[in-house]
């Protein structure tokens, strides 16, 4: 099978280039290759082509997902989230979970969240320090990980027996995207992480770089049994937090989740469900501070609507898929191929890997007129195509979390910006960093509070 061309540098430099500057070398790659380019890497040992054209994305929405494996393209995350995380599943496994985690993140159940949202948010920035730079994505970071707390165990971070699990997860999020913890998930083959874990326990293992990381790991590991084994003990009966739903959950053949599924669930929930959305939070008020005529016009439709009718928040919710446009936090989603099948018109082998670029597509001139400006006039009124448009993934695996998330969003950054204003701290410059396999505005991205209303 004839695959598109690629950079022929050695794999071992490829991998080197994609951790240090990932971004950079994707636009380098596409002007020199075009719209499918195929990339060797020394963890993958297969081909893996990576398409920024609207018909392959196309084509791995719509494909059958017997054949294009989402679970296994996320193999990476396997030794962080474990073997029974939703992300790494495919086939009936990940449909059995799929199914049993859906409800608590769509209407009713996912709205009733709203208060606790905005509660949180005005707590974080009650907190907020006149005079003085303070990091917008802690903050952001501190939101979202207290919303998904009570969303999954029914009580805030800063209850008693939360505090322990908050401490150890900021710490191991913390360790692990670090340089040191990025290079350790994106270089260690899936295959080899629980040896190594094992021996970074032992002996002279013990002195490691990345020992404090895999002490992290297990912490929030035993704390997270700790809280089910809590749970099951004193009944889940009559809550409507996650954890309960899910101990008292059954599939179709009867069976409940086990322990295993269970820890490897809520840490998934855990990790994705406040990370990412804090990533994005900040990035959106970044590009509303560098746009002062979007942050006026924005500031004036929140305080006319209110923080509650969401709805009518139409400037806000374009400024949002804006920023996840410009700015996307993954770069890519991808599929491996179970058997041989044609993408984008490539005829591509079994075991192979086609990545369809988020980045890449977000930023085309022909998708996306000046595509680096930001403009969210660009989402009034007009729903998105998408094969050109997928922050959230998409087909079968998009994510789980999308409707969550963007309800999150719209609630922290509506009470935000109905609270304060805030402006750039001086003499910083916010540059996109990498942050383990996401992207993140550099330094913390530090602001000053302005003015409180």
């Amino acid at each position: 099978m004839q695959l598109p061309p690629g950079p022929e540098t050695p794999r071992l430099y490829n991998m080197v280039r994609w951790i240090a500057r990932p971004l950079p070398w994707l636009d380098e790659l596409r002007a020199q290759f075009g719209n499918a380019f195929t990339l060797q890497l020394p963890r993958a040992g297969v081909p893996i082509v990576i398409f920024s054209e609207p018909s392959a994305v196309r084509d791995l929405w719509t494909g059958d997902p017997d054949t294009l494996h989402a679970g296994e393209a996320n193999i990476i995350l396997k030794s962080v989230l474990g073997k029974d995380s939703l992300l790494v599943l495919d086939g009936d496994r990940h449909l059995r979970e799929r199914r049993l985690m859906l409800p608590p993140f769509h209407g009713d159940r996912m709205r009733a969240y709203g208060d606790t949202m905005r509660e949180v948010t005005a707590d974080e920035v009650a907190r907020w320090p006149a005079g003085r730079p303070f990091s917008l994505h802690e903050s952001t970071q501190a939101i979202t990980l207290d919303v998904i707390m009570r969303t999954v165990f029914g009580v805030g971070s800063a209850d008693p027996r939360m505090r322990p699990l908050r401490d150890a997860l900021v710490k191991w999020t913390t360790l692990g995207t670090s340089r040191l913890g990025t290079a350790v998930l994106l270089m260690t083959p899936p295959e080899y992480a629980d040896n190594i874990r094992q021996a970074t326990q032992r002996g002279l293992g013990r002195i490691l770089p990345w020992a404090k990381l895999v002490r992290a790991q297990l912490e929030v590991d035993r704390l997270i049994r700790d809280l089910i084994t809590a749970r099951r003990r004193e009944g889940a009966t009559g809550r409507e937090d996650i954890l309960s739903m899910l101990l008292e959950a059954r599939d179709e053949a009867g069976a409940p989740m086990t322990d295993d599924q269970l820890r490897d669930e809520m840490l998934t929930l855990l990790v994705a469900g406040h990370e990412t959305t804090a990533t994005a939070l900040a990035w959106t008020v970044h590009h509303l501070l560098e746009h002062p005529e979007w942050h006026d016009r924005i500031r004036a439709e929140v305080r006319e609507v209110g923080t509650q009718e969401l709805d009518k928040l139409v400037l806000l919710d374009a400024a949002i898929k804006e920023t996840l446009r410009l700015t996307p936090i993954l770069p890519m989603v991808g599929r491996v191929l179970a058997k041989p099948a044609t993408i984008g018109g490539i005829a591509m082998p079994r075991g192979s890997v086609a990545l369809a670029c988020i980045y890449l597509v977000h930023r085309r001139p022909d998708l996306w007129p000046d595509p680096l400006r930001f403009d969210p006039n660009r989402f009034v009124g007009k729903k998105a195509d998408p094969t050109t448009y997928f922050p959230f993934g998409g087909g079968v695996r998009r994510c789980l979390g999308m409707a969550f998330a963007s309800y999150e969003m719209k609630i922290v950054l509506a009470t935000i910006l109905a609270k304060v204003d805030l402006a750039n701290a001086p003499g910083k410059k916010i540059k996109l960093v990498r942050r383990g396999i996401t992207f993140a505005p550099s330094g913390g991205m530090p602001v000053m509070l302005a003015r409180r209303y």
